[in-house]
């Protein structure tokens, strides 16, 4: 896959919590999430490495002990298997990038490591 995406700049109206899935391929997997309105993204862990990217509005990530203010740019890595929640203050979209390692390469299932 090769076209761009273009990704919101401003979040609109919408529900609570929507997630988006813009790319998913046998080595990566690129989700945008919105959440309005204080909105919680419980605590959960990824099996994979991850990226979350702030796109527009501000929020709380939590890993563990550490929390993370996010705003427009901000880009917080996160370790496989790190407990972690995300909350809008109030509205906040990220773009999650996760990461498959070579060797975990199943070539039946091209989504069995992502979430």
């Amino acid at each position: 896959m090769s076209d761009a995406m273009v990704l919101p700049r401003e979040i609109g109206v919408g529900k609570d919590r929507e997630i988006k899935i813009l790319l998913t391929d046998r080595w990566r997997k690129l989700v945008l999430i919105q959440l309005r309105r204080s909105a919680l993204l419980a605590d959960h862990t990824a099996r994979v490495p991850i990226t979350i990217q702030t796109v527009a509005g501000y929020g709380f990530l939590r890993l563990g002990q550490e929390t993370h203010v996010l705003s427009p740019g901000v880009l917080v890595p996160v370790d496989a298997q790190v407990l972690h929640n995300v909350q809008g203050d109030p509205d906040v979209a990220i773009l999650v990038s996760f990461f498959r390692q070579a060797q975990a390469h199943d070539e039946n299932d091209s989504t069995a490591q992502f979430e």
